[in-house]
């Protein structure tokens, strides 16, 4: 797995993390026909409100799609509940999909969870750090290359698991469309 950020991301208040992790949303959606992102919103379903860290929306050929997003500024690897509870609110709510944004790395069991029930995850890193990856069976190994955000400080990558098994990672960028992609899809 990637390190979980430095100490420098705990100077974000979780409001600025939010914020932030939006941001990166909006450069990754912008192709898509009548976007809407918010903060902070309250959605009412049938079983009660819903504080949403940040609500995705958009239309696509005439259908409007929901997208949740929950943003974890954690120091410690976030597991399967947490995932859970995002696909939870998904069903309450009616979304069609949810991305979860942490600071930290995913246990094994959130990400095969997320996997399984249409949920992107995405850790933030810092751009252009260094790293060190351990080469393990079911450790994400990433490449030679540094995370790069077009001078922001922080850069996404989008986590995963493929049909073998593997976890898998993208980083997020401007001519990367893995998470337009996992929003149509």
């Amino acid at each position: 797995m990637f390190s979980p950020i430095q100490d420098i991301c705990w100077e974000l208040t979780p409001e600025d993390f939010e914020r932030y992790s939006l941001d990166v949303l909006s450069e990754q959606t912008k192709n898509l026909e009548n976007l809407v992102i918010e903060h902070d919103k309250i959605v009412t379903a049938t079983d009660g409100n819903y504080q949403i860290d940040g609500y995705i929306e958009f239309s696509l050929m005439g259908v409007t799609y929901k997208t949740l997003v929950e943003c974890k500024h954690y120091k410690s690897p976030i597991n399967r509940e947490k995932v859970q509870i995002l696909h939870s609110k998904i069903q309450s709510i009616g979304a069609h999909k949810g991305i979860l944004i942490a600071t930290s790395n995913f246990q094994s069991g959130a990400i095969k969870y997320a996997t399984e029930h249409g949920i992107a995850l995405i850790q933030l890193t810092e751009a252009m750090s260094e790293y060190q990856a351990r080469s393990m069976i079911g450790i994400i190994v990433a490449s030679e290359r540094k995370p790069f955000n077009f001078g922001k400080p922080y850069s996404g990558v989008l986590i995963g698991s493929n049909e073998q098994g593997s976890f898998t990672c993208s980083y997020l960028g401007k001519n990367n469309t893995a998470l337009e992609k996992f929003i149509k899809d």
